[in-house]
């Protein structure tokens, strides 16, 4: 089949124009930070090869503008009334960004099908991983699902839906599939942990916040501990909000094993960014309101150690706003945890 004749490039919808500030005044587009290739930029042998997979000619297609990769990931509608989501990233798109996407996108495939029904993700298709054009490729198809990212700032009528959805998805994400063998936690999140502390010091003289960070982690990260997956880049662009309330959970290339209240904590983390009262929901919320205050000190000094370090790296070129995105995070973490620490 012809996969490129005739291909209309849809509008952006209104809510790809939302954004947030960091302290020092830099805005960050939150729903248009990648910098992704067109349907029109693939090369014409992987547009035919998704166009003679799904069995229809492609006639629209609209690019997603969330994300900090900068592989292809596109709706595409067909010419039989159907839609499909598609992500594709090849070799070459590794060694330009100096990241292995592809590996990443492997990782997602492998991973999704393996994780139980009920877990709020969007169907796994069918994927390929040949050869096109001299040139390796990963070609995933995914469920298209009807929804979009909530809007920044928050509602707090989205949110609550997407608190919801997490109370819902929390028993199948305690059925761990034999052949899913994930990483612990608290083991993935102090990986590294004495070099990016030694990085932290050269990079900051506030000692006595480095000091509080480092015994959070060092001592309490333990806590993070648990027999529940857990998504692990549970941010709002990785959330979609359906027309009827319907909300789903993508990108699930980072799962690990862990508290069951972890991905509420990152999740909120925008939340409490955009002014809404989060120690409320955390102490209501039926996965975190028995859990220990410092379990969830350390889990916010262990994110911000992340952040502390990732915004002092050069900004990688397929992703323009990927350091802005962390230094409004880690900000907003630090806020968080200070606040918390002062009210014990």
């Amino acid at each position: 089949m012809n996969g490129d004749v005739g291909v209309r490039v849809r509008d952006s919808p209104e809510w790809q124009l939302d954004q947030v500030t960091t302290r020092d005044g830099v805005v960050v587009p939150v729903r248009a930070t990648a910098r992704r290739p067109q349907w029109r930029d693939l090369p014409p042998g992987v547009r035919e090869l998704i166009s003679d997979t799904v069995g229809a000619a492609v006639v629209a297609a609209q690019s997603t503008g969330t994300g900090f990769t900068p592989g292809f990931a596109s709706r595409l509608e067909l010419d039989d009334g159907r839609d499909v989501f598609v992500k594709a990233a090849s070799s070459a798109d590794d060694e330009l960004h100096g990241w292995p996407l592809s590996d990443a996108y492997r990782d997602e495939v492998r991973k999704l099908s393996l994780l139980p029904d009920g877990i709020g993700a969007p169907a796994l298709l069918w994927h390929h991983d040949a050869e096109v054009a001299g040139l390796r490729w990963i070609i995933v198809a995914f469920e298209y699902v009807e929804g979009a990212p909530p809007r920044r700032p928050w509602q707090s009528d989205q949110l609550h839906l997407v608190l919801d959805k997490l109370a819902a998805t929390a028993p199948a994400l305690t059925r761990v599939p034999a052949g899913l063998h994930l990483e612990r936690a608290d083991e993935h999140l102090m990986a590294d942990f004495d070099e990016r502390m030694t990085l932290l010091r050269e990079s900051t003289g506030d000692s006595e916040w480095l000091d509080t960070v480092e015994q959070l982690c060092r001592d309490d990260s333990k806590l993070l501990a648990g027999e529940s997956i857990v998504h692990m880049d549970l941010r709002d662009d990785n959330v979609l909000i359906g027309p009827a309330g319907d909300v789903w959970f993508v990108d699930w290339n980072w799962p690990v094993l862990g508290a069951k209240w972890i991905d509420l904590v990152c999740l909120l983390l925008s939340a409490r960014g955009d002014g809404l009262d989060v120690e409320s929901m955390c102490a209501g919320h039926q996965l975190s309101r028995d859990v220990e205050p410092i379990a969830i000190d350390s889990l916010l000094a262990v994110l911000w150690s992340f952040w502390g370090l990732q915004i002092t790296e050069p900004v990688p070129p397929g992703s323009p706003h990927l350091r802005d995105h962390q230094t409004w995070y880690e900000e907003v973490t630090r806020d968080w945890l200070a606040e918390r620490l002062r009210n014990r």
